[in-house]
């Protein structure tokens, strides 16, 4: 009869990671932590640079503030600058003025006579008055009437006449010469220069 035995020592069987993996495992880990804290070490130094940069720029603004503010000086207003103002105002408004009239004048010479002729053929009466002279010059700016009236009404019509006119409007006239002749007609000379002027121009 043979003997049959059954029992057999079972190894212990071993789950967890062998010493090898283990210790690989830990070298990994550190290297992580040595790469880590050289960044987080990275980071800290130019950090340090930026704030250095920063505390150096704002030193040498703080600097040029003082400066500055050691070099101002307070601007003060001068006693005579209201008056001064006013006198060149004044003297720009009489530029202004003698500027429009330069180009009234100007507008009245491009212009020529025929602009105050067309004028005083408008505003001539019907009957009964009628002109003998005309007499214009520096581009229509001065004007003399020289005429005949029958009736002594007729002239401060025509001369209301003439300054509704929009050519004539405003004209001021310097002397108005009224006489009756011999045959009883009225004889005017109106003209915008005084008699003393009026001789030197015919001169």
């Amino acid at each position: 009869m043979q003997n049959v035995n059954l029992y057999q020592v079972e190894r212990q069987r071993r789950d967890g990671p062998e010493k090898v993996q283990m210790l690989l495992g830990l070298a990994l880990l550190g290297l992580l932590c040595l790469i880590h804290a050289a960044w987080q070490g990275w980071q800290w130094h130019a950090a340090g640079q930026h704030q250095a940069a920063a505390e150096l720029k704002a030193q040498q603004q703080e600097a040029n503030l003082a400066t500055a503010q050691a070099s101002f000086i307070e601007p003060h207003l001068d006693e005579h600058l209201p008056t001064e103002l006013a006198a060149q105002e004044a003297r720009n408004r009489e530029l202004q003025r003698l500027m429009a009239y330069l180009q009234t004048l100007a507008k009245q010479h491009r212009a020529g006579f025929a602009v105050p002729l067309q004028a005083l053929a408008e505003q001539h009466p019907q009957g009964g008055l009628w002109l003998n002279g005309i007499h214009l010059s520096d581009g229509g700016a001065q004007l003399r009437l020289q005429g005949r009236s029958q009736n002594q009404e007729l002239l401060p019509v025509y001369l209301d006449a003439l300054g509704a006119s929009e050519v004539f409007k405003g004209r001021e006239f310097a002397r108005l010469d009224v006489k009756r002749g011999e045959d009883q007609l009225l004889d005017f000379d109106l003209s915008s220069r005084p008699a003393d002027q009026e001789k030197k121009a015919d001169e």
